[in-house]
């Protein structure tokens, strides 16, 4: 199993999408419950809400995935690391819901869980060009169209709303000036 924490965002819904593809079993992790349908529809086989799910307090919890996505950071990264099974990677690229990692060494001595930080914009062009090429072909995005929506600069101040009180799902693409 693979989790995907921020699940509705841009990054997690793509996520979500491309490891249903690839064949994985995608677990989604979000506070939008209104959204399952929605994470379903990308592939999720199965949806966490966190409001419902104790992220528990010991230095190792039950052992439950692979691998896993996280976009949100803070108390969540944290409960990952005490879930990863047994040689269990972390992908970590976001903090929506903190910038501080508190936990313990032993999910990463007795485990050998792997936390890595996704730093794209340092990403030298030969792998981003390798990335992109794969983004082109067998890690095309089939739900593309369902995940991204473009909007003109002018639309702004519609959607902020929607941002702030976290009704926004998928990744918004804002065009600077329309074009004919």
């Amino acid at each position: 199993k693979v989790i995907v924490t921020g699940a509705t965002g841009g990054v997690g819904s793509l996520a979500i999408v491309m490891l249903a593809q690839l064949g994985y079993h995608v677990v989604a992790l979000t506070g939008k419950s209104s959204e399952h349908d929605y994470l379903k529809s990308l592939g999720a086989a199965e949806i966490l809400s966190r409001k419902d799910f104790p992220m528990g307090t010991h230095a190792l919890e039950k052992a439950q995935w692979a691998g896993a996505l996280d976009g949100v950071g803070g108390e969540t990264l944290a409960w990952l690391t005490r879930t990863m099974q047994q040689n269990g990677v972390i992908a970590s690229f976001g903090n929506a819901g903190g910038t501080e990692l508190h936990t313990t060494v032993f999910p990463f001595i007795l485990r050998g869980v792997r936390l890595i930080g996704i730093d794209s914009a340092a990403t030298a062009m030969p792998l981003r060009q390798k990335i992109w090429q794969r983004l082109a072909t067998d890690l095309y995005p089939k739900r593309l169209a369902q995940i991204a929506h473009s909007i003109l600069f002018a639309e702004l101040p519609q959607v902020f709303p929607l941002l702030i009180q976290g009704k926004q799902s998928g990744r918004i693409v804002v065009a600077i000036m329309q074009t004919v």
